[in-house]
């Protein structure tokens, strides 16, 4: 039997969860052998529209991701679920539809705009944000489904609120507490203190995993790696083919025809070979 994603944070000091937003980078997780993955809308928007994370990105969105990528990387999958968009009666059908597409756990997030434009983004109350909480813990049908209580709060209150915030989501029922900043010592140290759920944050350039441990975080949230990597490496490709008319001094790195091969292996097509044979549908 798989384990939840309860479980994984237990056994892994931290838990490292890399982005993925198709079915290659899924498929990519799953043979590396990552045990959980994050679905964002940071990736969601970048790789379905090439929009920045500014709002755009909907409910349906982020379950159709789910539900495309949760059979190919078979692991649990924390997804972002901004805001739950709208009030508490919209963060309840969010989580509701999240669950059903087969995802183990959402954030919900306490800003009202600004996120990625701004390092003061417009945060809603403490209250509605507990109310928000409630709702998302109240509607979901499994207690193995964590909710995290995420705040953007910090270049707005500072990171002392931002601590307080999250204490009181964790009274709400939060199963866990996304801290969305850049890590403060201070506050990291606090949070980590007086909370009693695992500790999410992000990957920061210059900090490793064991570094992001050592701030007390449990989780680490690689949001924007895979998809960085993808768009580094397809923009290579295409600027040689552009100056060369030609893909021939990319052929031998990509493996020539074996690497074709190999590709096609990675998707699936020996077993559907072998199926294809079962079924009688190849000949003799």
């Amino acid at each position: 039997m798989s384990s939840t994603l309860k479980e994984l944070i237990a056994e892994h000091h931290p838990l490292i969860a890399p982005s993925i937003y198709d079915g290659i980078s899924a498929g990519v997780l799953r043979d590396v052998g990552f045990s959980a993955a994050y679905v964002g809308s940071y990736a969601t928007g970048a790789t379905k529209y090439a929009v920045p994370d500014i709002g755009h990105i909907g409910l349906e969105d982020m379950a159709d991701q789910v539900r495309r990528l949760a059979p190919v990387a078979g692991v649990p999958l924390i997804v972002d679920a901004e805001g739950g968009w709208g009030n508490p009666l919209h963060v309840a059908r969010a989580v509701r539809t999240l669950e059903r597409a087969g995802a183990a756990a959402v954030h919900i997030e306490d800003h009202e705009f600004g996120k990625h434009i701004t390092m003061k983004p417009r945060i809603i109350s403490v209250a509605a944000a507990v109310d928000k909480i409630k709702a998302a813990v109240d509607s979901r049908s499994s207690e193995d489904f964590l909710i995290i209580g995420r705040t953007d709060s910090p270049g707005t209150e500072g990171p002392e609120a931002a601590v307080d915030r999250l204490l009181a989501y964790q009274d709400a029922g939060a199963d866990g507490l996304f801290y969305a900043g850049i890590p403060d010592l201070a506050a990291q140290t606090r949070l980590k203190a007086e909370s009693v759920v695992p500790i999410f944050g992000v990957d920061f350039p210059g900090q490793s995993a064991a570094d992001l441990t050592q701030l007390g975080i449990d989780v680490v949230l690689y949001y924007g790696l895979s998809h960085q990597a993808a768009k580094a490496a397809i923009l290579r490709a295409f600027t040689i083919l552009a100056a060369e008319g030609s893909a021939v001094s990319l052929e031998q790195e990509l493996g020539g025809i074996p690497g074709i091969i190999g590709f096609d292996e990675f998707l699936g097509v020996g077993e559907a070979r072998e199926k294809a044979q079962q079924y009688g549908l190849l000949g003799d």
